[in-house]
């Protein structure tokens, strides 16, 4: 159950940050479609008024440039930004300089620079292996709890003689999820003899049962193939008055 949860919560956690890095980095220049500009804009002259590097990222090593400028289009000024990764183009650019740009529709492109587009969707693809491999995990043990909760509800109470035990690894620095497997038999109502398997966290059974002792189980009263072992804990808490001998 936990390795599902963890694997399936894990994604959700990776999308949200990265899309409140990716939505602090990203909409800082207006979206323009470039080759539609580049073929029918027409060319002006525009002024620089900044140039900002971005530090907070960079692609092969370059640092994102964002260049501010304002023309004048129909009478009225118009500030737009462009962002380019060609710093060999722009290291002679300053305040102040005069530059060519092509306008289209109310949208603008700086004149033989091409666009730097940053696209974040790659990245927020990167959780969804941790999710496919989460949600398997997660819906059995969803499904198994459901059984086990059922069986709780309305199992009758058996008795399963003891097979085999063994321990459960767990998770992690604080072995989370950890437990103790165990196979034991019971005999259905026509006297066939069955294997059920069950986990426990009740890690006190290592040291008081063995091999042919007996513990209490759940049985279904549909199913007696469906059962599970009684835990100790809950039934104390919940004083179901079962006795563990």
């Amino acid at each position: 159950m936990f390795f599902g949860f963890l694997f399936t919560l894990i994604p959700l956690f990776i999308f949200s940050i990265l899309t409140i890095v990716f939505l602090s980095i990203g909409n800082d220049t207006p979206e323009i479609d470039f080759e539609l500009i580049k073929s029918k804009g027409k060319i002006t002259n525009a002024k620089i008024t900044g140039i900002e590097i971005q530090y907070n990222h960079s692609h092969n090593g370059v640092h994102p440039t964002i260049i501010s400028y304002n023309y004048l289009e129909k009478g009225k000024e118009v500030n737009s930004k462009y962002k380019v990764l060609e710093e060999n183009k722009i290291e002679e650019l300053k305040i102040g300089d005069n530059i060519e740009i092509k306008t289209f529709n109310e949208s603008s492109i700086i004149k033989d620079l091409k666009p730097y587009d940053f696209s974040i969707w790659f990245f927020l693809f990167i959780p969804i292996p941790f999710l496919i491999i989460g949600l398997p995990f997660l819906i059995y043990s969803i499904f198994n709890l459901k059984k086990e909760l059922n069986l709780y509800k309305f199992g009758k109470i058996e008795k399963g003689k003891i097979i085999s035990m063994m321990p459960k690894s767990g998770f992690g620095l604080f072995n989370i999820g950890q437990g103790i497997i165990v196979h034991y038999e019971n005999e259905m109502k026509n006297g066939k003899k069955i294997i059920g398997e069950s986990i426990t966290s009740d890690f006190s059974i290592m040291s008081d049962k063995k091999k042919g002792d007996f513990v209490p189980i759940f049985v279904s009263t549909e199913n007696e193939k469906k059962s599970c072992i009684i835990p100790k804990l809950q039934s104390l808490k919940n004083n179901w008055n079962i006795e563990f001998e």
